[in-house]
């Protein structure tokens, strides 16, 4: 499988950024950095199943499908209420 992805996209640098402000928050608050990290690869999964030249073939959804909802549960996660005996 060939993935050519631009490298200068908008949108694949905003969740690069998202992706990278998770892992420097996630010390300090782990909720934020959990719900960063999942906006970034829900960004990255949809704009490389949609922008990709060959985003529509199978190995290219079922890849970055898995991303896009990882990263949904990533924010679901963090945006869940805690439970404090």
């Amino acid at each position: 499988m060939n993935i050519s992805i631009p490298l200068f996209s908008i949108p694949l640098l905003a969740s690069a950024v998202l992706i990278l402000l998770g892992l420097l928050v996630t010390p300090f608050s782990v909720r934020l950095g959990v719900i960063g990290i999942g906006a970034g690869s829900v960004i990255l999964g949809l704009v490389a199943i949609k922008d990709l030249p060959m985003g529509f073939e199978v190995q290219t959804i079922v890849l970055f499908g898995i991303t896009t909802v990882v990263g949904l549960w990533m924010i679901s996660i963090g945006l869940k209420e805690q439970h404090r005996n």
